[in-house]
Protein backbone atom coordinates (compact mmCIF):
# COMPACT_ATOMS: atom_id res chain seq x y z
CA UNK A 1 0.00 0.00 0.00
CA UNK A 2 1.46 3.35 -1.02
CA UNK A 3 1.07 6.16 1.49
CA UNK A 4 2.45 8.97 -0.62
CA UNK A 5 4.35 9.31 -3.86
CA UNK A 6 6.27 12.20 -5.27
CA UNK A 7 7.21 11.80 -8.92
CA UNK A 8 6.69 13.34 -12.32
CA UNK A 9 9.74 12.75 -14.46
CA UNK A 10 10.46 16.46 -14.73
CA UNK A 11 13.88 16.34 -16.35
CA UNK A 12 16.68 18.77 -15.74
CA UNK A 13 18.02 18.94 -19.26
CA UNK A 14 21.44 20.27 -18.33
CA UNK A 15 22.02 17.56 -15.73
CA UNK A 16 19.97 14.94 -17.59
CA UNK A 17 18.46 14.07 -14.22
CA UNK A 18 15.09 13.03 -12.86
CA UNK A 19 14.05 11.52 -9.55
CA UNK A 20 11.26 10.16 -7.37
CA UNK A 21 10.74 9.38 -3.71
CA UNK A 22 8.08 6.91 -2.63
CA UNK A 23 6.98 6.29 0.97
CA UNK A 24 5.54 2.76 1.06
CA UNK A 25 3.53 1.12 3.82
CA UNK A 26 4.92 -2.41 4.10
CA UNK A 27 3.19 -3.86 7.19
CA UNK A 28 6.56 -5.40 7.93
CA UNK A 29 9.43 -4.60 10.24
CA UNK A 30 11.49 -2.89 11.21
CA UNK A 31 9.32 0.29 10.94
CA UNK A 32 6.28 -0.62 8.83
CA UNK A 33 7.41 1.77 6.08
CA UNK A 34 10.11 1.83 3.42
CA UNK A 35 11.30 4.74 1.31
CA UNK A 36 12.37 4.18 -2.28
CA UNK A 37 14.74 6.72 -3.82
CA UNK A 38 15.20 6.69 -7.59
CA UNK A 39 17.51 9.16 -9.26
CA UNK A 40 18.42 9.20 -12.95
CA UNK A 41 21.64 10.89 -14.00
CA UNK A 42 23.30 9.49 -17.09
CA UNK A 43 26.63 11.24 -16.45
CA UNK A 44 27.13 10.31 -12.77
CA UNK A 45 29.81 7.86 -11.70
CA UNK A 46 28.82 7.78 -8.02
CA UNK A 47 25.77 9.11 -6.11
CA UNK A 48 25.29 9.52 -2.35
CA UNK A 49 22.22 10.66 -0.42
CA UNK A 50 23.20 13.59 1.80
CA UNK A 51 21.33 16.03 3.99
CA UNK A 52 19.09 14.99 6.86
CA UNK A 53 19.00 11.24 6.20
CA UNK A 54 21.08 10.57 9.26
CA UNK A 55 21.52 7.74 11.70
CA UNK A 56 19.88 6.56 14.90
CA UNK A 57 20.80 6.00 18.51
CA UNK A 58 18.72 5.13 21.58
CA UNK A 59 18.23 6.68 24.97
CA UNK A 60 20.52 4.15 26.64
CA UNK A 61 23.51 5.07 24.48
CA UNK A 62 23.01 8.82 24.03
CA UNK A 63 24.35 11.75 26.06
CA UNK A 64 25.12 15.35 25.21
CA UNK A 65 28.61 14.19 24.20
CA UNK A 66 28.16 10.69 22.74
CA UNK A 67 25.75 8.46 20.85
CA UNK A 68 25.46 5.12 19.07
CA UNK A 69 25.41 4.75 15.29
CA UNK A 70 22.53 2.53 14.14
CA UNK A 71 21.60 2.03 10.52
CA UNK A 72 17.87 2.50 9.79
CA UNK A 73 17.77 -1.14 8.60
CA UNK A 74 18.60 -2.11 12.21
CA UNK A 75 15.88 0.11 13.72
CA UNK A 76 14.25 -1.00 16.97
CA UNK A 77 11.26 0.67 18.71
CA UNK A 78 12.59 3.49 20.86
CA UNK A 79 15.49 4.36 18.56
CA UNK A 80 15.82 8.10 18.13
CA UNK A 81 16.98 10.25 15.24
CA UNK A 82 20.24 11.93 16.24
CA UNK A 83 22.05 14.59 14.20
CA UNK A 84 25.24 15.15 16.21
CA UNK A 85 28.38 13.30 17.18
CA UNK A 86 31.69 12.22 15.67
CA UNK A 87 30.99 9.57 13.10
CA UNK A 88 31.94 6.00 14.00
CA UNK A 89 34.92 5.08 11.84
CA UNK A 90 33.25 1.84 10.75
CA UNK A 91 29.96 3.48 9.78
CA UNK A 92 29.47 4.44 6.14
CA UNK A 93 27.49 7.64 5.73
CA UNK A 94 26.20 9.42 3.63
CA UNK A 95 24.40 6.42 2.16
CA UNK A 96 25.57 5.13 -1.20
CA UNK A 97 23.05 4.59 -3.99
CA UNK A 98 23.21 1.56 -6.26
CA UNK A 99 23.66 1.86 -10.02
CA UNK A 100 20.98 -0.12 -11.87
CA UNK A 101 22.35 0.76 -15.32
CA UNK A 102 21.20 3.30 -17.91
CA UNK A 103 21.90 6.10 -15.42
CA UNK A 104 19.35 4.88 -12.83
CA UNK A 105 20.46 5.04 -9.19
CA UNK A 106 18.38 3.54 -6.37
CA UNK A 107 18.34 3.28 -2.60
CA UNK A 108 15.69 1.77 -0.32
CA UNK A 109 15.59 2.13 3.45
CA UNK A 110 13.11 1.73 6.28
CA UNK A 111 12.48 4.85 8.36
CA UNK A 112 10.29 5.56 11.39
CA UNK A 113 7.91 8.47 11.84
CA UNK A 114 9.42 11.90 11.27
CA UNK A 115 10.62 14.56 8.87
CA UNK A 116 13.61 13.77 6.66
CA UNK A 117 15.54 16.06 4.33
CA UNK A 118 17.90 14.96 1.59
CA UNK A 119 19.85 15.92 -1.52
CA UNK A 120 21.88 13.95 -4.03
CA UNK A 121 25.67 14.19 -3.89
CA UNK A 122 27.01 13.45 -7.36
CA UNK A 123 30.60 12.28 -7.84
CA UNK A 124 31.35 13.57 -4.36
CA UNK A 125 34.17 12.11 -2.26
CA UNK A 126 33.83 14.46 0.73
CA UNK A 127 30.38 15.86 1.48
CA UNK A 128 31.42 19.23 3.04
CA UNK A 129 33.17 20.18 -0.21
CA UNK A 130 30.16 19.38 -2.40
CA UNK A 131 27.74 22.26 -2.91
CA UNK A 132 25.37 23.82 -5.40
CA UNK A 133 28.33 26.00 -6.40
CA UNK A 134 30.43 22.98 -7.37
CA UNK A 135 27.47 21.32 -9.09
CA UNK A 136 27.84 18.21 -6.93
CA UNK A 137 24.90 18.88 -4.61
CA UNK A 138 21.72 18.28 -6.62
CA UNK A 139 18.28 19.00 -5.21
CA UNK A 140 15.60 16.52 -6.21
CA UNK A 141 14.21 17.95 -9.48
CA UNK A 142 10.80 16.31 -8.93
CA UNK A 143 10.38 17.27 -5.27
CA UNK A 144 11.80 20.81 -5.16
CA UNK A 145 12.06 22.55 -1.80
CA UNK A 146 9.84 25.35 -0.60
CA UNK A 147 11.97 28.43 -1.26
CA UNK A 148 11.86 32.05 -2.40
CA UNK A 149 14.53 31.90 -5.10
CA UNK A 150 16.68 29.02 -6.30
CA UNK A 151 19.54 28.38 -3.88
CA UNK A 152 17.65 29.50 -0.78
CA UNK A 153 17.28 25.84 0.27
CA UNK A 154 19.70 22.95 -0.16
CA UNK A 155 17.43 19.97 0.51
CA UNK A 156 14.03 18.50 -0.24
CA UNK A 157 12.01 16.75 2.46
CA UNK A 158 9.30 14.20 3.17
CA UNK A 159 7.33 13.02 6.20
CA UNK A 160 7.01 9.36 7.23
CA UNK A 161 3.91 8.18 9.14
CA UNK A 162 3.87 6.38 12.48
CA UNK A 163 3.13 2.67 12.89
CA UNK A 164 2.15 1.75 16.44
CA UNK A 165 2.69 -1.92 15.60
CA UNK A 166 6.32 -1.54 14.58
CA UNK A 167 7.40 1.74 16.19
CA UNK A 168 5.35 1.84 19.37
CA UNK A 169 7.12 1.44 22.71
CA UNK A 170 6.52 2.30 26.33
CA UNK A 171 9.97 3.91 26.49
CA UNK A 172 9.33 6.93 24.29
CA UNK A 173 6.64 8.44 22.04
CA UNK A 174 8.06 9.37 18.65
CA UNK A 175 4.78 9.74 16.74
CA UNK A 176 5.00 12.74 14.39
CA UNK A 177 1.71 12.21 12.56
CA UNK A 178 0.63 15.72 13.58
CA UNK A 179 2.94 16.88 10.77
CA UNK A 180 1.13 14.83 8.10
CA UNK A 181 -1.45 16.63 5.93
CA UNK A 182 -4.72 17.46 7.67
CA UNK A 183 -8.09 16.85 6.03
CA UNK A 184 -8.70 19.17 3.07
CA UNK A 185 -11.17 21.28 5.05
CA UNK A 186 -8.38 22.50 7.32
CA UNK A 187 -5.47 22.84 4.89
CA UNK A 188 -4.19 26.37 4.80
CA UNK A 189 -1.91 27.89 2.20
CA UNK A 190 1.79 28.61 2.53
CA UNK A 191 3.91 30.77 0.25
CA UNK A 192 7.06 32.83 0.15
CA UNK A 193 6.44 36.56 -0.21
CA UNK A 194 8.55 39.69 -0.65
CA UNK A 195 8.17 43.00 1.14
CA UNK A 196 9.85 46.38 0.99
CA UNK A 197 12.76 46.61 3.40
CA UNK A 198 15.21 49.44 2.66
CA UNK A 199 18.81 48.24 2.85
CA UNK A 200 18.01 44.56 2.26
CA UNK A 201 20.42 42.79 -0.09
CA UNK A 202 18.37 39.63 -0.80
CA UNK A 203 16.43 38.59 -2.80
CA UNK A 204 16.80 42.06 -4.38
CA UNK A 205 18.00 45.50 -3.30
CA UNK A 206 15.59 46.97 -0.74
CA UNK A 207 13.42 43.85 -0.93
CA UNK A 208 13.29 41.17 1.76
CA UNK A 209 11.34 37.93 2.03
CA UNK A 210 9.38 35.85 4.50
CA UNK A 211 7.32 32.68 4.55
CA UNK A 212 3.59 33.15 5.05
CA UNK A 213 0.96 30.68 6.27
CA UNK A 214 -2.74 31.54 5.96
CA UNK A 215 -5.32 29.28 7.62
CA UNK A 216 -7.94 27.59 5.46
CA UNK A 217 -10.71 30.04 6.29
CA UNK A 218 -8.59 33.16 5.70
CA UNK A 219 -10.34 35.58 3.34
CA UNK A 220 -13.67 33.76 3.55
CA UNK A 221 -15.14 35.60 6.54
CA UNK A 222 -15.63 39.27 5.80
CA UNK A 223 -13.93 41.60 8.23
CA UNK A 224 -12.35 38.88 10.38
CA UNK A 225 -8.93 39.63 11.86
CA UNK A 226 -6.67 36.71 12.77
CA UNK A 227 -4.19 36.06 15.56
CA UNK A 228 -0.60 36.39 14.38
CA UNK A 229 2.43 34.23 15.10
CA UNK A 230 5.92 35.20 13.99
CA UNK A 231 8.03 32.04 13.68
CA UNK A 232 11.79 32.43 13.26
CA UNK A 233 14.43 30.15 11.77
CA UNK A 234 17.88 29.68 13.30
CA UNK A 235 21.50 30.21 12.28
CA UNK A 236 22.37 29.33 8.68
CA UNK A 237 18.71 29.28 7.72
CA UNK A 238 15.95 31.48 6.34
CA UNK A 239 12.22 32.04 6.47
CA UNK A 240 11.47 29.03 4.26
CA UNK A 241 13.02 26.53 6.71
CA UNK A 242 9.96 26.03 8.87
CA UNK A 243 7.92 24.82 5.91
CA UNK A 244 10.60 23.05 3.91
CA UNK A 245 12.27 21.25 6.82
CA UNK A 246 9.58 21.35 9.51
CA UNK A 247 6.20 21.05 7.72
CA UNK A 248 4.83 23.86 9.85
CA UNK A 249 1.75 24.28 7.65
CA UNK A 250 0.60 20.73 8.41
CA UNK A 251 1.31 21.22 12.11
CA UNK A 252 -0.72 24.43 12.15
CA UNK A 253 -3.53 22.80 10.14
CA UNK A 254 -3.72 19.95 12.65
CA UNK A 255 -3.58 22.27 15.68
CA UNK A 256 -6.52 24.19 14.23
CA UNK A 257 -8.43 21.04 13.20
CA UNK A 258 -8.09 19.59 16.71
CA UNK A 259 -9.31 22.82 18.31
CA UNK A 260 -6.06 23.49 20.14
CA UNK A 261 -5.77 26.97 18.64
CA UNK A 262 -8.02 29.24 16.65
CA UNK A 263 -7.12 29.87 12.98
CA UNK A 264 -3.85 31.80 13.04
CA UNK A 265 -1.70 33.60 10.48
CA UNK A 266 2.01 32.73 10.63
CA UNK A 267 4.81 34.94 9.30
CA UNK A 268 8.24 33.32 9.03
CA UNK A 269 10.81 36.11 8.58
CA UNK A 270 14.44 35.85 7.45
CA UNK A 271 17.04 37.57 9.61
CA UNK A 272 20.01 37.32 7.23
CA UNK A 273 20.75 39.90 4.51
CA UNK A 274 18.69 42.67 6.12
CA UNK A 275 21.50 45.06 5.19
CA UNK A 276 25.10 45.02 3.98
CA UNK A 277 26.79 45.24 7.38
CA UNK A 278 27.53 41.49 7.22
CA UNK A 279 28.56 39.24 4.32
CA UNK A 280 25.76 38.12 2.05
CA UNK A 281 24.30 34.77 3.11
CA UNK A 282 22.74 32.38 0.60
CA UNK A 283 22.19 28.88 1.95
CA UNK A 284 22.93 27.13 -1.33
CA UNK A 285 26.47 28.42 -1.83
CA UNK A 286 29.71 28.56 0.08
CA UNK A 287 28.81 31.69 2.01
CA UNK A 288 27.09 29.56 4.65
CA UNK A 289 29.65 30.58 7.26
CA UNK A 290 28.30 34.15 7.31
CA UNK A 291 27.76 35.33 10.91
CA UNK A 292 24.23 35.87 12.16
CA UNK A 293 23.25 39.48 12.85
CA UNK A 294 22.83 40.63 16.44
CA UNK A 295 19.33 40.13 17.82
CA UNK A 296 18.80 43.83 18.73
CA UNK A 297 19.65 44.78 15.13
CA UNK A 298 17.12 42.26 13.79
CA UNK A 299 14.43 43.38 16.22
CA UNK A 300 14.86 47.02 15.25
CA UNK A 301 14.70 46.15 11.54
CA UNK A 302 11.53 44.09 11.96
CA UNK A 303 9.92 46.83 14.02
CA UNK A 304 10.74 49.39 11.36
CA UNK A 305 9.84 47.44 8.20
CA UNK A 306 8.35 43.96 8.69
CA UNK A 307 5.78 44.54 11.43
CA UNK A 308 4.21 47.59 9.72
CA UNK A 309 4.09 45.73 6.39
CA UNK A 310 2.30 42.78 7.97
CA UNK A 311 -0.23 45.03 9.71
CA UNK A 312 -0.94 46.87 6.46
CA UNK A 313 -1.18 43.91 4.09
CA UNK A 314 -2.67 41.08 6.15
CA UNK A 315 -5.97 40.65 7.98
CA UNK A 316 -4.42 40.34 11.42
CA UNK A 317 -5.44 41.71 14.80
CA UNK A 318 -3.54 44.64 16.23
CA UNK A 319 -3.42 43.83 19.94
CA UNK A 320 -0.61 42.19 21.95
CA UNK A 321 -3.10 39.59 23.21
CA UNK A 322 -3.28 38.05 19.74
CA UNK A 323 0.37 38.37 18.73
CA UNK A 324 3.16 35.88 19.43
CA UNK A 325 6.83 35.47 18.57
CA UNK A 326 8.64 32.13 18.59
CA UNK A 327 11.83 30.76 17.10
CA UNK A 328 14.41 27.99 17.16
CA UNK A 329 18.05 28.20 18.23
CA UNK A 330 19.26 31.69 17.19
CA UNK A 331 15.59 32.38 16.51
CA UNK A 332 14.99 31.46 20.16
CA UNK A 333 17.62 34.04 21.07
CA UNK A 334 15.72 36.55 18.93
CA UNK A 335 12.51 35.55 20.72
CA UNK A 336 14.14 36.35 24.04
CA UNK A 337 15.18 39.74 22.62
CA UNK A 338 11.55 40.38 21.67
CA UNK A 339 10.43 39.36 25.16
CA UNK A 340 12.80 41.80 26.84
CA UNK A 341 12.69 44.72 24.38
CA UNK A 342 9.39 44.36 22.48
CA UNK A 343 7.44 43.30 25.56
CA UNK A 344 4.42 45.47 24.86
CA UNK A 345 4.01 44.27 21.26
CA UNK A 346 3.57 40.55 22.02
CA UNK A 347 1.84 38.58 24.76
CA UNK A 348 3.23 35.14 23.82
CA UNK A 349 6.79 33.92 23.38
CA UNK A 350 8.04 30.48 22.33
CA UNK A 351 11.73 29.78 22.88
CA UNK A 352 12.61 26.54 21.08
CA UNK A 353 16.16 25.28 21.76
CA UNK A 354 17.11 28.89 22.56
CA UNK A 355 20.73 29.85 21.87
CA UNK A 356 20.56 32.55 24.52
CA UNK A 357 23.29 34.14 26.59
CA UNK A 358 23.53 36.18 29.77
CA UNK A 359 22.65 38.65 31.10
CA UNK A 360 19.10 37.47 31.73
CA UNK A 361 16.20 39.30 33.31
CA UNK A 362 16.73 40.18 36.95
CA UNK A 363 14.92 42.08 39.67
CA UNK A 364 16.03 45.45 38.28
CA UNK A 365 14.78 44.57 34.78
CA UNK A 366 11.43 43.42 36.19
CA UNK A 367 11.06 46.57 38.27
CA UNK A 368 11.69 48.68 35.17
CA UNK A 369 9.36 46.56 33.01
CA UNK A 370 6.65 44.86 35.16
CA UNK A 371 4.91 43.56 32.02
CA UNK A 372 7.63 40.88 31.80
CA UNK A 373 5.73 38.96 34.48
CA UNK A 374 2.40 39.12 32.64
CA UNK A 375 3.28 37.21 29.46
CA UNK A 376 2.82 33.68 28.13
CA UNK A 377 6.29 32.13 27.97
CA UNK A 378 7.11 28.65 26.67
CA UNK A 379 10.70 27.38 26.96
CA UNK A 380 11.57 24.09 25.27
CA UNK A 381 14.70 22.15 24.34
CA UNK A 382 15.75 18.59 23.65
CA UNK A 383 17.09 16.19 26.23
CA UNK A 384 20.20 15.78 24.04
CA UNK A 385 20.25 19.36 22.79
CA UNK A 386 23.57 21.21 22.95
CA UNK A 387 21.66 24.31 24.13
CA UNK A 388 20.17 22.34 27.03
CA UNK A 389 22.00 24.47 29.60
CA UNK A 390 21.02 27.72 27.85
CA UNK A 391 17.37 26.76 28.11
CA UNK A 392 17.83 25.93 31.78
CA UNK A 393 19.51 29.31 32.35
CA UNK A 394 16.46 31.09 30.93
CA UNK A 395 14.20 29.05 33.19
CA UNK A 396 16.32 29.71 36.27
CA UNK A 397 16.17 33.45 35.62
CA UNK A 398 12.38 33.37 35.24
CA UNK A 399 11.93 31.15 38.30
CA UNK A 400 14.08 33.45 40.43
CA UNK A 401 11.60 36.23 39.70
CA UNK A 402 8.50 34.03 40.14
CA UNK A 403 7.58 34.59 36.49
CA UNK A 404 5.33 31.79 35.30
CA UNK A 405 6.25 29.81 32.19
CA UNK A 406 5.64 26.44 30.57
CA UNK A 407 8.45 24.00 29.91
CA UNK A 408 8.96 21.15 27.44
CA UNK A 409 11.99 18.86 27.42
CA UNK A 410 11.67 16.84 24.22
CA UNK A 411 12.64 13.33 25.38
CA UNK A 412 14.17 12.23 22.06
CA UNK A 413 15.46 15.66 21.06
CA UNK A 414 18.78 16.91 19.84
CA UNK A 415 19.27 20.19 17.99
CA UNK A 416 17.29 19.19 14.95
CA UNK A 417 13.95 19.42 13.18
CA UNK A 418 12.24 16.53 14.91
CA UNK A 419 12.77 18.43 18.16
CA UNK A 420 11.41 21.69 16.75
CA UNK A 421 8.37 20.00 15.23
CA UNK A 422 7.63 18.60 18.67
CA UNK A 423 8.10 21.98 20.33
CA UNK A 424 5.90 23.86 17.86
CA UNK A 425 3.16 21.25 18.35
CA UNK A 426 3.22 21.46 22.14
CA UNK A 427 3.52 25.26 22.06
CA UNK A 428 0.21 25.22 20.19
CA UNK A 429 -1.43 22.58 22.35
CA UNK A 430 -0.46 23.99 25.75
CA UNK A 431 0.53 27.64 25.43
CA UNK A 432 -0.55 29.62 22.38
CA UNK A 433 -3.52 31.93 23.00
CA UNK A 434 -4.11 30.43 26.47
CA UNK A 435 -4.96 32.78 29.39
CA UNK A 436 -1.98 34.68 30.76
CA UNK A 437 0.07 34.92 32.87
CA UNK A 438 0.77 31.20 32.91
CA UNK A 439 0.28 29.25 36.10
CA UNK A 440 0.32 25.65 37.32
CA UNK A 441 -3.12 25.20 35.78
CA UNK A 442 -2.20 26.40 32.28
CA UNK A 443 -2.62 23.70 29.67
CA UNK A 444 -4.20 21.25 32.12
Amino acid sequence: MMYSRFSGALALCILRASASVTVRKTNEGPTGYEIDFKYTNTTAIRVLIGGGLQTFSDQFHTTLESRAWYNPHDYKPGDIYVSFGTQDGDYEWPYEMTSEGDGLWTYTTPLPSGIYSYAYLVDCDYAPNCSIDTGQLVIDPDLPPFQNVQGDQVASSFQVPFSARFQGTDDINANFDYALPASKKYRGTVKSVNYTSPGSIHPAPDVHHCGLYLPAEYGKIEGKKYPLLYLSHGANGNGNDWENLGRMSSIMDNLIAAGHIEPTVVVMPSFYNLDDTLPRFIMGNKSNSAPAPASPQVRENYQKYLFPWVEEHLEVCDEPACRAFAGLSMGGRLTYEMYVNATDYFDYFGLFSPATDSPYVDAAALAANPALAQKGIFVAYGLYDFVFNFGRDVQRALSALNIGYLSRVTPFGGHFWNTWQDELWWFGVKALWKPIPFSALTGR
